[in-house]
């Protein structure tokens, strides 16, 4: 049982938690740098911020359990200890196979998520609980799909994109680069870079 620190002791972060004790793992407690050190966080201590994840000078996996893409990199981008390690973590109820799908490091695939095949995530995408992912999709670095997202065949997800919580994406469509698609949104035509869409059909919201 290898053990595995989570950035971020909010909500996500402990629900990550739980999805790292399901994969036969440990979590040696959170980093957060807007907790106090050494309080506890559902039974886990709070080891300290950025600050000590940067001085740490022992092996450590690392999940970064932070919802929003924007955040997320940046947190990332911080880290430079290179004794920090970022693996992949699928959860064991999730039907991935890792053979005909690449995934990036840093990514996490949460419990009852189903992939098909040829789908490719760059590095520290999430997938929250109950998606489904078509052949031939491709997921941008630092994207998050949120709870019950589906995503047809042939979709293109750039980088640091938000697909709400009940989205579906219909096939062949590309959603641009740090777009947000709104809570149970059908989306049938392409969305524009930092673009937001909401309804049903998807339309751009008023500015």
């Amino acid at each position: 049982m290898k053990d595995i620190a989570i950035y971020g002791a909010g909500g996500l972060g402990r629900e990550i938690a739980l999805h790292v004790k399901q994969t036969s793992s440990a979590v040696a407690g959170f980093f957060d740098d807007g907790k106090s050190l050494n309080s506890i966080i559902d039974g886990l201590p709070v080891l300290g911020g950025r600050q000590e994840l940067n001085t740490h000078q022992k092996p450590l996996d690392l999940i970064v359990a932070i919802a929003d893409p924007g955040i997320r990199a940046s947190i990332v981008a911080s880290i430079k200890n290179t004794a920090i390690n970022f693996p992949c973590s699928v959860h064991p109820r999730a039907l991935v196979d890792e053979k005909v799908n690449g995934l990036g490091k840093g990514c996490v695939i949460t419990a009852n998520c189903v992939f098909t095949t040829g789908i490719t995530l760059g590095d520290f995408v999430i997938v929250n609980l109950a998606c489904t992912v078509g052949h031939d999709v491709e997921i941008g670095a630092f994207a998050a799909l949120m709870p019950g997202c589906h995503i047809s065949g042939n979709v293109r997800i750039g980088a640091k994109a938000f697909i709400g919580t009940g989205a579906v994406i219909l096939q062949g469509v590309a959603i641009g680069p740090g777009a947000i698609v709104g809570a149970g949104a059908v989306v049938t035509k392409d969305v524009a870079p930092g673009e937001t869409v909401i309804g049903v059909p998807a339309r751009l919201m008023s500015r």
